[in-house]
């Protein structure tokens, strides 16, 4: 079932290599049985191959907060396709909401409150969305959410650190707690760019990404929020089970700019919690 190109936004070509291979990451976790897929940050639907997709699972539930970006994306496929899409929108996946955010920059919260927040977010987001899915993938989305963080609070101030980690750590609960027992979770974020780390634009077809990305990670130029290290310690702590790495990948996207995407699978087999 091809996809409807016609109408589609610029950004459709960009994002031709990313959409690949992270459609085959989604693939590559499909059940021998079409099951339900849920996309968290689904956005324009230009990271994913719907039309794929949907040949690999009966259900593909897109969750996005920008009712009219998905909107737009879904009315490029197919009226046959769009039978088995299942839209949610607008669905806010972060703990800092508009109204937090003016309370917040007012006074800020305590641990306790701000742990209290992070779990409301939590239980709003389970109970609002029809899990559990076979497969749940968060499509490079965290980065938008620590995106709106440092745009209401300034790198220095004293909420910033704490608000990631809440926002981190609901993130991937949300990812794990919408995926059934004995489904997968997928997490893919970009990591840095190359406004920060210059030399992904000048790197050849067949570079070492991994060691890219560990260079990435000592020289700290990736985004604060989508820290390895931090996602791996906490998929295994959250998921009891270890994270299994993808090979990353380049994707040169909006803005002429080059992105290093990472991402690791998650099996539910394992997970006692």
């Amino acid at each position: 079932m091809p996809s409807v190109s016609a109408n589609r936004g610029p950004d459709w070509q960009l994002y031709a290599e990313h959409r690949r291979k992270f459609t085959q990451a989604v693939l590559s976790l499909a059940p021998s049985t079409p099951g339900r897929l849920c996309v968290l940050g689904a956005g324009k639907c230009n990271d994913l191959d719907l039309a794929s997709l949907s040949q690999a699972y009966r259900e593909l539930h897109l969750v996005d907060l920008d009712p009219a970006a998905l909107a737009s994306g879904v009315a490029c496929e197919t009226p046959e396709l769009r039978k088995q899409l299942v839209v949610h929108a607008p669905v806010d996946l972060s703990v800092l909401t508009p109204k937090r955010k003016t309370k917040w920059q007012r006074r800020a919260p305590n641990a306790a409150e701000l742990d209290a927040t992070a779990d409301a977010t939590l239980q709003g987001l389970l109970a609002r969305l029809p899990g559990p899915f076979d497969v749940v993938v968060s499509a490079c989305v965290l980065t938008q959410l620590g995106f709106a963080l440092t745009q209401s609070f300034p790198e220095r101030h004293p909420l910033l650190h704490p608000l990631r980690l809440g926002v981190v750590r609901t993130h991937l609960q949300t990812l794990l707690g919408l995926t059934a027992p004995g489904g997968s979770a997928l997490f893919v974020s970009d990591l840095a760019s190359s406004t920060h780390y210059p030399a992904l634009t000048d790197l050849s077809a067949n570079a070492d990404l991994a060691s890219v990305l560990r260079d990435v990670v000592a020289k700290r130029a990736f985004y604060q929020v989508a820290r390895p290290d931090l996602v791996a310690d906490l998929l295994a702590e959250l998921a009891e089970a270890p994270a299994a790495p993808l090979p990353p990948w380049l994707w040169t996207g909006p803005q002429e700019r080059t992105y290093l995407v990472y991402g690791y699978e998650i099996s539910r087999n394992f997970a006692t919690a």
